[in-house]
């Protein structure tokens, strides 16, 4: 009878322990998501040597190697909502989307090469590879 009871009392505890780690998993996946959702790709509007990684087109795999700015397919990361404005909103002739983080929009608009084309608004949404969305 006592081997009994420790057997259930293990294998209650083992099933303790796999609900846990279960719920835990699932947490870190939503909390990954909604940092994840919080920014979005934007190519084309990027300072030399201030992409993301990876511009297919190019060939290259890691950031910085777009040498040129406004490299088409060379991205950053920028709060979501923004890249299709993101020239105007960092020359603060457009406004950011309410609740725009502006700690993450002054480090997107570090990254933003200079614009000499006036007709220049943004930059388009993109992949990982820099290809469109």
């Amino acid at each position: 009878m006592k081997n009994e009871k420790l057997i259930n009392n293990s294998k209650k505890a083992f099933a303790s322990a796999v609900a846990t780690s279960v719920l835990a998993t699932a947490l870190l996946s939503v909390s990954g998501v909604a940092s994840a959702a919080s920014t979005e790709r934007c190519a084309d509007v990027v300072k030399g040597g201030k992409n993301g990684c990876a511009i297919k087109t190019l060939g290259t795999s890691c950031q910085g190697q777009a040498t040129e700015g406004n490299t088409v397919g060379a991205w950053i990361k920028v709060p979501t909502g923004t890249c299709g404005n993101i020239v105007s909103i960092c020359a603060s002739t457009a406004e950011a989307p309410e609740g725009t983080s502006e700690k993450k929009l002054a480090k997107a608009c570090k990254k933003i090469a200079d614009q000499s084309d006036p007709t220049v608004a943004g930059g388009r949404l993109v992949d990982k590879f820099g290809e469109s969305i």
